[in-house]
């Protein structure tokens, strides 16, 4: 049963974020999805919360490709590792609020997403990746 959530997510989720069809992406998730990302202090309630997320990712990076490389699950939970690639063309928000200028820069994050699935749905994300590695491929560090 897990393999076949995964499937359907993986297709959904990127095929949607290539489109930057954020209502299909949003589909994937609870609509009281509970999420922690290291974008976001603590625990960040809601499925229009992810979208703008991933749309506040995309949106600097303009080329952005999100790949799964790798996935398992047991129960109830997945475990994604993933790969964004993207160039770094349009401002992004910083630390504080600051803008950071668009770089020109090339990047290629790897990160993890571990969630689990009620109904069919993503009901809580729990996502890591190394922010300094981030500004470090954007010459900011």
């Amino acid at each position: 049963m897990i393999d076949q959530l995964i499937t359907r997510f993986v297709a959904v989720a990127e095929s949607a974020i290539a489109a930057r069809d954020w209502d299909a992406y949003g589909r994937v998730f609870a609509e009281d999805l509970a999420m922690v990302t290291p974008s976001l202090p603590g625990i960040t309630r809601g499925r229009q919360a992810r979208v703008q997320v991933v749309q506040g990712i995309m949106q600097p990076f303009p080329d952005g490709v999100v790949e799964v490389q790798r996935s398992f699950g047991q129960g109830d939970w997945a475990c994604l590792e993933v790969l964004f690639t993207g160039t770094h063309t349009e401002p992004m928000p910083g630390p504080g609020g600051a803008e950071i200028p668009a770089t020109n820069r090339a990047v290629r994050l790897p990160y993890c997403m571990v969630m689990r699935f009620e109904d069919g749905l993503v009901s809580e994300l729990y996502e890591y990746y190394d922010q300094l590695d981030l500004l470090m491929q954007l010459g900011l560090t």
